[in-house]
């Protein structure tokens, strides 16, 4: 217990425990026959192999989207860029080795652990910072995802150092430097996993709230916005050269608005082309993009009730205390482990949340994050891998209600 008191030591033991505890699950995948596991791994993994042959930030799509069946279109802009340019530098260094690639995901979500310990400590002190380290180090669907290069894994880290920063910052009076840091943050995590592209405007407004003095909030907050553009400028110049119009993030989004809101929707992972398919013939990847988001729309604004109706039933998808075994690279038993082990965790998330109801100021990034993710997923896909990077800020708010738990049942013995 002595070593876990000192706030470097307690890192030194969790970060360990959790870059061995991944490994050795990249290692089971490797004796196993390494092979990609999940619907976006093959995507990526084709993204970076172009790079690599420069044909750039490419690959075939669609394919069953026109009236003709064989044809397909090359789409340049459909997933964010940050992954495959990290997985075309692994493979440039070191071949195309799957397990060199899952070693550095593992390194990433070992990585994860130590910053979520910084959270927890800034929030709530050293105890609670160890719990939500051991935790995490130990937490099945953390390490599960830390073995596959795919974006949950890296997004989560960015995620929570954005959190880390900007908590930081909302704790400063001295410098602006983290301000244009986090907003930096915010856009690499961005053009990792596009979900977070319309937080800025909360996290602007965040800076407002906790911040006591409004015209030093605004500066704060114009330095949060910079270093967000800074980030995302050469992304939406290189797709604006390409496409010729403004695209912000990916043109994924016109697609998964349809898909998940249609007569045909069930709220969840659930992907198929629409009827009418000489209606796509000789449309361009950012024309397919705009006409399912407007496809999207219309059955929206036509369909009030049933939007309704599809945002329950994806609220429900998103908060499942258990992955729908049916959902691709799942399963049974897969499924099972996820349940068992985020119950727990939630249970005590919420009685650390009410536990902590009088920081609420100090927790509110952390409740907008919830807030946005759920609203976001209630209109788009949701499915509880989404939820994922959620998932640590979880941990963090359910080891301080262990350590409530704790201190309540020793206080009568004091």
């Amino acid at each position: 217990m002595t070593l876990l008191a000192s706030e470097r030591r307690s890192e030194l033991v969790v970060f360990p425990l959790a870059l061995v505890l991944r490994l050795a699950w990249v290692g089971y995948i490797h004796l196993h026959g390494g092979a990609l596991e999940g619907p976006d791994v093959p995507s990526y993994d084709e993204l970076a192999l172009n790079l690599l042959k420069g044909k750039g930030l490419q690959k075939w799509d669609y394919k069953g989207l026109f009236s003709d069946p064989d044809r397909n279109l090359i789409v340049r802009s459909f997933r964010p860029p940050l992954l495959p340019i990290v997985l075309a530098g692994v493979y440039g260094v070191a071949g195309h080795r799957y397990w060199v690639a899952r070693a550095l995901i593992a390194l990433l979500g070992a990585a994860t652990c130590v910053v979520l310990m910084r959270i927890a400590r800034r929030l709530f002190g050293q105890p609670a910072a160890v719990v939500a380290g051991l935790l995490a180090a130990i937490y099945p669907k953390l390490i599960y995802y830390a073995g596959e290069p795919v974006t949950e894994t890296p997004y989560t880290f960015l995620l929570t150092c954005t959190v880390a920063v900007l908590l930081a910052a909302q704790d400063s009076e001295a410098g602006l430097w983290r301000w244009p840091l986090g907003g930096a943050l915010i856009g690499l995590a961005t053009l990792c996993r596009s979900a977070l592209l319309a937080f800025m405007p909360f996290a602007c407004l965040w800076t407002f709230v906790v911040r006591p003095r409004k015209l030093r909030a605004a500066w704060e907050a114009a330095f949060l916005a910079a270093g967000f553009v800074l980030v995302m400028a050469p992304w939406w110049g290189r797709n604006a050269a390409i496409h010729g119009r403004f695209v912000p993030a990916t043109t994924e989004g016109g697609y998964t608005l349809w898909v998940t809101n249609n007569a045909l929707a069930d709220g969840g992972g659930h992907c198929f082309w629409p009827d009418d398919r000489r209606a796509f013939d000789g449309l361009s990847e950012a024309e397919i993009d705009r006409k399912f988001a407007r496809m999207g729309w219309d059955y929206i604004r036509g369909h009030p009730g049933r939007f309704i109706e599809l945002a329950g039933a994806k609220f429900v998808r998103f908060w499942r205390l258990w992955p729908h075994a049916e959902e691709p690279a799942v399963g049974t038993l897969k499924a099972a482990v996820a349940g068992v082990t985020f119950i727990p965790i939630l249970i005590l998330a919420l009685w650390g949340a009410i536990a902590a109801r009088h920081l609420w100021r100090r927790l509110l990034l952390i409740y907008l994050l919830f807030a946005y993710y759920t609203l976001l997923h209630m209109v788009l896909m949701a499915i509880t891998r989404y939820r994922l990077p959620l998932e640590p800020f979880l941990i963090v708010l359910a080891a301080h209600g262990l350590v409530e738990l704790w201190n309540r049942r020793t206080l009568p013995s004091q």
